[in-house]
């Protein structure tokens, strides 16, 4: 059945998946497994440093800044850990967009057999080591004439607010939080550094650009060529967030 599916398939989708599946093997080789100043500074994850470790795990606990929030009002039964307010917005802003994904790829029609939900669950934690190969499985599958048009409920709602909310306060965050380490010429300075030196740092940036092509991707196949709203997709980010909201 999926030799019979992918024969009827346009060239187009055909190239598109196979170029897709190519840039999934470059994004896993160059970002988790290349050895050390072979392609990226930084090290493999088979051969990951502790203060790598240390530096994941300290943006995971400090997920959605919930704790550094709480730590602000006077919640203090946990110390957040200190992160540099850029490295920590863009690990934030990174989550909150794969987070919205969910909703949009079961608003999707395309595909409906994949398995949408584990993907998203797995993309959550490596993000496009799961997102990009998922794409490039949803291109071998031929179009099929939906038979009712997909709705939005609450649960597309609830992200959008979720996305939108860690959205700005990523913002806010980046500009104004921890002023100890000095003002926005300062903290830029530090982040081009990080960036430089950083693999995992690269990794994220690398991602909400993935993001950012993914969202034109499926929201285009969503929305009616003629609807207000399909121009949506090009605000990264935000616009994704307005979308699953309105």
């Amino acid at each position: 059945m999926a030799q019979s599916n992918f024969t009827k398939l346009q060239p187009s989708q055909r190239l598109i998946s196979a170029l897709l599946w190519l840039l999934s093997a470059i994004y896993i080789y160059i970002l988790l497994l290349s050895p050390s100043q072979q392609l990226l500074p930084g090290e493999p994850i088979w051969a990951v440093q502790p203060e790598t470790l240390k530096e994941i795990v300290n943006e995971s606990i400090n997920f959605f800044f919930i704790l550094p929030l709480f730590n602000a009002v006077g919640i203090k039964s946990m110390q957040a850990p200190i992160v540099h307010p850029w490295i920590e917005s863009l690990f934030n802003f990174a989550e909150a967009w794969i987070l919205m994904f969910l909703p949009l790829l079961l608003l999707d029609s395309k595909g409906k057999e994949l398995p949408k939900i584990i993907i998203w669950s797995l993309a959550m934690f490596l993000t496009n080591t799961f997102l990009l190969p998922y794409m490039a499985w949803r291109f071998t599958v031929p179009e099929l004439q939906p038979e009712e048009k997909q709705t939005k409920g609450l649960l597309a709602k609830i992200f959008g607010y979720i996305g939108l909310i860690v959205g700005i306060v990523s913002v806010f965050w980046a500009v104004f939080a921890r002023p100890e380490f000095g003002d926005i010429p300062a903290k830029t300075e530090f982040f081009i550094g990080n960036f430089m030196s950083n693999r995992v740092t690269i990794a994220f940036c690398v991602d909400v650009v993935l993001f950012y092509i993914f969202q034109i991707i499926l929201m285009g196949s969503i929305e009616p060529v003629d609807s207000r709203k399909r121009g949506l997709r090009f605000v990264p980010f935000w616009g994704l967030a307005i979308w699953l909201i309105l």
